[in-house]
């Protein structure tokens, strides 16, 4: 009976709350409230047999969810052959680590592209061009030699 009345009140506090038109957290922390005092209500109402039972029970969970994971383990074979994963950890994380090697990659080709390309533009306008040339450097310096350029 004692119960009932808790469980009335506890209804009636929420529609008060919502018929104040409350912020939804306020809500959400007195809807939690009264769950945890409801639960604690009950708790110290259980027996001996109920309290052996629900130990049993979590232990039950707790063996099922171990055998799970290790079921898991061996089936993705981090027992067996798979070493790159124990290198990187996981999924995810091999994922991460094969991105940015491949972006480090193609920054790194990139670069020495332009280095290439740039090395050869540069290499024509240097001196070793000019003293490289059939014609020597005074008759890129004469005036005249560009006129004659120009008209050619």
């Amino acid at each position: 009976m004692n119960m009932h009345k808790d469980n009335m009140t506890n209804e009636k506090n929420i529609k008060l709350m919502d018929d104040n038109s409350a912020s939804d957290s306020v809500v959400e922390e007195q809807i939690a409230h009264n769950i945890v005092e409801l639960l604690n209500n009950r708790a110290q109402q259980l027996t001996t047999a109920d309290e052996q039972r629900l130990f049993t029970a979590r232990n039950l969970a707790v063996n099922q969810l171990a055998a799970q994971q290790a079921q898991v383990l061996t089936h993705h074979g981090a027992g067996q052959s798979s070493y790159v994963l124990r290198w990187f950890g996981s999924h995810v994380e091999q994922h991460r680590v094969i991105s940015a090697a491949l972006m480090v990659g193609a920054m790194l080709l990139a670069f020495f592209a332009v280095q290439q390309f740039g090395f050869n533009n540069n290499l024509e306008k240097s001196d070793a061009f000019l003293l490289a040339s059939d014609l020597p450097p005074e008759a890129y310096a004469d005036k005249g030699f560009s006129a004659w350029l120009d008209t050619k």
